[in-house]
């Protein structure tokens, strides 16, 4: 978690100070006999579910926690008000904070409605209002809505606009890295490589034309030797060069996915590794999308790749109901090798209704340092 995550689950939690009609309510002496104790533990209960939700609930994956957070802190509030005698726009604002951060656009706004419909209701139940008035108050409710949900609906869009724009930036500076290799390691090849062969190709001349035993002929056979010797190192090095990297299979993968008629969604949030790592996912990636495009006639896939406990998790799932339950072939057989090299684990299995899940597992991930990639970059 970032600092700026930390400090804004913080800075939530004084929203808690809408909450100050609980006090008035006590010091007014609205609040009599077995009722006290009542009034109490639903104000606190309220206050400790929103601090919960907070610090705790906002990590959680399920979906179902967001929609049982707006659905208590409303029963609270009109729980709080029956007890407390009249009705309080506040308990109700909290609700609305929760519902247009924390769900997706549609069920936020189903969420709001609720929610100011209830109000609404308490206002109709507990004031008794002639028609007129329960009108106004209806049509000044409908601005506090828009105000408090439609606010952290916003909020919610830019934060994941900036995480968005985080994941390309970084992404686009992988892909920089990725194409300056490639740039290397052709002007490695086009030049070391053709320099090379032709000394190599003149001293094995020279050692054919010069009689044996002749001064010199031995220093020329050596220099045939290194470079042979230095041939093949550049070789290794144009090779290691090329290694796939993770951005480029990533944008490859989308646009393959995308031609094949698959919807891709892609999340990537590990950041910058080292290059041994950084290949073979790369080639998890372009062996998985290989597969899913060849055998798995998917509407959908997902690719995603997300930190563990020191290491890196991959996986691939679609949804094709054409993917062969049979033993791994070729492709998947040198992802489980190059893994391996790294202590890391393959799994490959048909899913129990459809499609196919690829799942690989690093325990060990090396971070690049970010003035790597920058050097790297800049060429």
């Amino acid at each position: 978690m970032s600092r700026g995550e930390r400090w804004g689950r913080y800075f939530a939690l004084t929203a808690l100070a809408l909450m100050w009609p609980v006090v008035v309510d006590y010091m007014r002496g609205l609040v009599h006999g077995a009722n006290t104790a009542i009034f109490g533990i639903s104000a606190v209960l309220y206050c400790g579910i929103y601090v919960w939700y907070c610090l705790t609930g906002l990590k959680l994956r399920g979906r179902v926690v967001p929609p049982a957070t707006v659905g208590s802190l409303a029963l609270l509030a009109v729980l709080l008000d029956h007890v407390g005698g009249e009705v309080s726009l506040n308990y109700f604002l909290i609700p609305l904070l929760v519902a247009g951060f924390s769900l997706p656009a549609r069920r936020a706004i189903i969420a709001l409605g609720l929610v100011g419909t209830l109000c609404l209701l308490e206002l109709v139940l507990l004031a008794r209002m002639p028609i007129g008035e329960t009108v106004l108050e209806a049509i000044l409710i409908v601005p506090v809505v828009v105000l408090f949900g439609g606010s952290t609906m916003g909020l919610r869009y830019l934060l994941d606009t900036l995480s968005e724009l985080r994941a390309a930036r970084a992404e686009i500076a992988q892909h920089a890295a990725g194409q300056e290799r490639y740039r290397i390691a052709r002007d490695l090849h086009d030049l070391l490589g053709h320099s090379l062969s032709l000394i190599t190709l003149k001293g094995e001349l020279a050692t054919r034309l010069l009689p044996e035993g002749v001064r010199g002929t031995a220093e020329v056979r050596d220099i045939v030797t290194l470079s042979r010797d230095a041939m093949r190192q550049v070789r290794e090095a144009v090779s290691g060069y090329r290694q796939p990297t993770l951005a480029t299979e990533l944008t490859a993968a989308r646009v393959a996915l995308k031609a094949a008629g698959i919807d891709v969604e892609v999340k990537q949030n590990v950041g910058a590794l080292d290059r041994e790592t950084e290949a073979v996912l790369g080639w998890v990636v372009r062996e998985a999308t290989t597969n899913v495009v060849r055998h798995s006639g998917a509407k959908h896939c997902r690719i995603a790749l997300t930190r563990t406990d020191g290491g890196i998790e991959i996986e691939v799932v679609n949804d094709g109901w054409r993917v062969p339950q049979m033993p791994a072939g070729n492709g998947l057989r040198g992802l489980d090798e190059r893994l391996a090299l790294l202590g890391g684990t393959l799994e490959a299995s048909a899913l129990p209704e459809s499609g196919f899940r690829l799942r690989a597992t690093i325990s060990r991930a090396v971070d690049a340092h970010p003035a790597a990639i920058d050097a790297e970059v800049s060429g």
